[in-house]
């Protein structure tokens, strides 16, 4: 799969999973649920910024490699 795929794919599991968590805090769902779902969007929003450091790495070995 493509870097670029994997940019918007990410980030587009990352917008939705912040649209679930936005949802269930005005549901007032279990704070133990809210705790969670805040969890795994920080981690893909880490993930997010890994991909894009190593997505601008890789292009930068390429762009050296070809001067």
């Amino acid at each position: 799969m493509q870097p670029s795929v994997l940019d918007v794919r990410l980030l587009a599991d990352v917008l939705y999973l912040e649209g679930v968590l936005a949802g269930a805090r005005k549901k007032g769902l279990d704070p133990e649920l809210i705790q969670r779902l805040e969890a795994v969007v920080e981690h893909g929003h880490e993930l997010a910024v890994m991909l894009a450091d190593t997505v601008r790495t890789t292009a930068g070995a390429h762009a050296d490699d070809n001067i």
